[in-house]
């Protein structure tokens, strides 16, 4: 049991690293504890989907990571990238229970290359907004701020390109859209 958990462990490193919200709350600072809260993230979500008396399913992981977004990073996303993550782990999990490592293995070596970011000892560029005056907002209004924001997941079933365009709507607030990429 061990080995499997310590290999979907890895399985959710590898997608969440991939997760542009996930990332976009750790670098602007919405994560309570920074790295440290990814890092704890990717453990419960691992243990999670790892116990044995519990087959936890799409609707609950969702909520589950719906939950620690909004909890622990102030973000609450408005796309469907917390739905299409919960598929993808739980399919992933699915197949390592099947004993068909080789197939996930396959898809994995598939995705696009993507950096490692989750991981102890790893510098975060933390980006501060020039417009946040220290003096005008106390640090109860900075720690109940919320980011809004539209990701996007590379994943196996996704095709076409895409670009994400970050656009200001009101202070302390950033959206991301996604846009298609002209060639």
């Amino acid at each position: 049991m061990s080995e499997l958990r310590n290999y979907f462990k890895e399985i959710v490193v590898n997608i969440f690293c991939r997760w542009t919200g996930l990332k976009l709350a750790v670098e602007h600072g919405m994560a309570k504890n920074g790295l440290q809260t990814a890092i704890d993230f990717v453990d419960y979500v691992t243990d999670s989907c790892m116990q044995s008396n519990v087959k936890i399913n799409e609707e609950d992981l969702m909520d589950l990571l719906e939950d620690i977004m909004d909890q622990e990073c102030d973000t609450i996303l408005e796309d469907d990238s917390i739905k299409e993550i919960s598929s993808i782990l739980l399919r992933y999990l699915e197949l390592l229970k099947n004993g068909q490592v080789e197939v996930i293995k396959s898809e994995l070596s598939c995705l696009p290359p993507c950096e490692q970011w989750i991981e102890q000892g790893k510098k975060i560029n933390i980006i501060n907004d020039p417009d946040d005056d220290d003096s005008s907002s106390s640090e109860d209004e900075q720690n109940n701020q919320q980011m809004s924001v539209s990701a996007n997941v590379t994943s196996p079933s996704t095709s076409g390109s895409t670009m994400q365009v970050v656009e200001e709507e009101d202070p302390g607030w950033t959206v991301v859209r996604k846009g298609k990429r002209r060639n």
